[in-house]
């Protein structure tokens, strides 16, 4: 029963999911590259030069796993969306063991450019000569990206198994409490003057990606080479 779902969802993403190998092999590279080289030919770095110019790159890398993960959660239901779900309803499986199997197989295929992630940012922990006080770290770096990516991936999933209307009423529903939540402070602070100063927005943003919310994962150290 796996494997059928495993073939079918590869079939539905295989096109997609290249050029994001690619991408996911190139990038940790690209961010070390011109770094400079010394007089023996290889590459070396001062200190500054590779955690000012890193930085720039940092927030492609939880990007690239974000969008990796909708990619890989859209087209897991594209094949049931077009077929109106006959296909799940005719199978000798619950309903939630489908779900579970779907789901498995888009993380298997996931792995694919989590492990071009990974073999590329030992590629460029290696072509960089590092002063001392520096060290790479690229299996914490590449673990990040996977668990970025699994992370939209959930997330991504479980609105795509419904209908579009679906999808656009919880994604509505979800900008709606953000802005509301705004409103209602402004409207509280005329009431409480204790409260003046505090935004609601900015506490829910805080908590879905800091103080251990469930996408802290994208927001925390992505970096390659530190102290």
């Amino acid at each position: 029963m796996y494997q059928p779902m495993l073939f079918v969802h590869w079939k539905q993403v295989r096109l997609l999911l290249i050029p994001f190998v690619v991408a996911a092999f190139g990038l940790p590279m690209l961010a070390v590259q011109g770094l400079g080289a010394d007089a023996t030919g290889g590459v070396s770095a001062e200190v500054y030069q590779i955690v000012s110019g890193y930085q720039l790159w940092l927030p492609l890398f939880p990007m690239l796993a974000g969008a990796i993960g909708i990619v890989l959660a859209l087209t897991a239901w594209n094949w049931d969306h077009r077929l109106g779900h006959v296909y799940a309803l005719s199978l000798p499986v619950a309903r939630w063991e489908y779900a579970l199997l779907k789901m498995g197989a888009g993380v298997a295929l996931g792995l694919v450019p989590a492990l071009a992630f990974w073999v590329g940012a030992h590629v460029a922990a290696a072509s960089v000569a590092l002063p001392a006080g520096l060290n790479a770290y690229p299996n914490q770096l590449a673990l990040r990206f996977l668990l970025a990516m699994i992370m939209s991936y959930a997330f991504f999933f479980a609105l795509g198994s419904g209908t579009i209307k679906t999808t656009v009423w919880v994604v509505s529903a979800i900008f709606a409490v953000l802005v509301g939540s705004e409103l209602l402070g402004d409207v509280l602070v005329l009431y409480f003057s204790g409260l003046e100063g505090v935004s609601f927005l900015e506490l829910a943003t805080d908590w879905l990606v800091e103080m251990g919310g469930p996408f802290e994962v994208f927001v925390g150290n992505w970096t390659l080479i530190d102290v």
